[in-house]
């Protein structure tokens, strides 16, 4: 199993990948195909413990090229962190809806089943060749709470996180910045979450990238992206078991990487219908979705920060299959949006995409509404990202072929100012988390600047 760019680009196995990037021509990795498997190891990802489902992802992956028994071992450590049960509840709401509650990690995110075990992995890699790395996470709140909680006091690993000023709530502030580790920098940058993106993914193309080892966590990062699959397969499994058939997943949807996961458990036999993609008033995605048309305009702050972004990196992945996994003419269109202009997908390309996904815009007063329905209806309290699931659960005419399982993304208690006003309820926050908004914060904030974020981390560097 090798990976290739997205653009042309490279060969490398699973474990070449683990610390990388950006491939070296700019673009994202992907399998050169997907692993052939037959009707029983089908069934190993569908049915059993959470831990070893991802184990098993990864191992047809390529996961052998880990050193020893990595690709198992670390998953299962990492688990140990989340309070049981370990796999996330499938919980159903009425009769052809189902809840997955990705929000029980250390946390509160859908995030911590990918990120506590990548760390795993890579903290054990690196002990194994006894080499050190820098770990650059920009963020819309949870990717970087994640990121912070798995890294952080780890011997061979810092980390540097870059957040929006003012782009994410205080309780997702707060996990990233109250650590005390002293492996961890937090950087609050002055612009949205797409230039903090913007401004790592040019860090892994700077001679800093090998003086300080970089190396990436966010969904940019391909085995993210496949340890997140085994949710997928899991929820999958268990909805066919108990209804006979198979999932349509509701996805709010910002840097494309969840969704992604669960586009690849379908290429892979997962029983799984249609992917519905949610956003909030960015609503990238959705406007491609109508108009055929790729194009950012300017992120607007919103009740559900982690969504807002207009550049859904991810989305270059699914680019790549959607060409015919030319490398030319995704470079072409990337180029094209990162310009500025755009690009336009032809008929047949949008045909292609269509056959897997659909998309749904949530405005704030649709979002808070469906707070408020799931609230007075099944006494469940949401988050803003979320609600925007429901809201196309509502929409959407159901599908008697299909079970219709909304993700939950985050806690409601990581964005309860929105969640009081919408529903006039205050999450209770879980023990764990008590005493996090009483903490005292430790953080640098610089200019939207490639050469100010680099003296930043020099600096890191030079203290620690």
């Amino acid at each position: 199993m090798n990976y290739i760019s997205t653009r042309g680009g490279e060969s490398l196995n699973l474990a070449q990948i683990l610390t990388r990037g950006t491939a070296s021509d700019g673009g994202l990795f992907v399998p050169e195909s997907w692993p052939m498997i037959n009707q029983q190891q089908l069934d190993e990802l569908l049915t059993g413990e959470y831990a070893d489902i991802a184990g098993r992802v990864l191992t047809h992956f390529g996961g052998d090229s880990l050193p020893d028994d990595v690709a198992t071992s670390a998953v299962s450590t990492a688990m140990q962190a989340f309070a049981p049960p370990v796999g996330p509840p499938v919980t159903p709401l009425e009769d052809g809806l189902w809840a997955l509650e990705l929000i029980h990690g250390p946390t509160l995110a859908f995030k911590d089943f990918a990120l506590a075990p990548l760390a795993e992995i890579i903290a054990q890699t690196l002990q194994h060749q006894n080499r050190q790395a820098t770990v650059l996470c920009a963020t819309s709140g949870d990717t970087g709470a994640a990121t912070v909680s798995a890294f952080a006091h780890r011997q061979n690993l810092r980390a540097v996180v870059l957040f929006p000023a003012g782009g994410v709530s205080d309780f997702q502030r707060r996990q990233m910045t109250t650590t005390g580790a002293s492996n961890v920098l937090t950087l609050s940058v002055d612009g949205d979450f797409d230039t903090c993106q913007h401004i790592v993914k040019a860090l892994y193309q700077t001679d800093a990238a090998i003086k300080y080892g970089y190396t990436a966590v966010n969904s940019i990062n391909m085995i993210r992206i496949l340890l997140q699959t085994a949710y997928y397969f899991r929820s999958s499994g268990i909805v066919k078991t108990k209804t006979g058939k198979p999932s349509s997943f509701i996805v709010p949807t910002g840097n494309f990487g969840n969704i992604y996961a669960a586009y690849i458990a379908k290429q892979m036999g997962a029983p799984i219908n249609k992917l519905i993609v949610t956003s909030n008033d960015n609503d990238v995605l959705p406007r491609l979705f109508d108009s055929s048309s790729m194009q950012g305009l300017q992120t607007v702050k919103t009740i559900s920060p982690s969504m807002d972004i207009q550049v859904s990196s991810n989305f270059e992945r699914l680019l790549w299959h959607i060409k015919g996994n030319d490398g030319a003419a995704v470079t072409q269109a990337q180029r094209s949006l990162e310009s500025s202009s755009g690009y336009q997908l032809s008929a047949s390309e949008m045909q292609s995409l269509m056959q897997d996904f659909s998309a749904m815009k949530c405005t704030e007063e649709d979002a808070n509404k469906a707070m408020q329905y799931m609230q007075s209806r099944f006494n469940k309290t949401i988050c803003p990202h979320t609600a925007t699931a429901v809201h196309a659960a509502r929409e959407l005419t159901p599908d008697p072929g299909s079970e219709t399982v909304i993700v939950e993304t985050a806690h409601p208690a990581k964005f309860s100012h929105a969640v009081h006003q919408a529903t006039g309820v205050t999450p209770a926050i879980p023990p764990h988390a008590a005493g996090l908004m009483e903490k005292e914060e430790t953080f640098c904030s610089v200019p939207a600047d490639l050469a100010a974020v680099q003296d930043a981390i020099s600096d890191f560097f030079a203290h620690s």
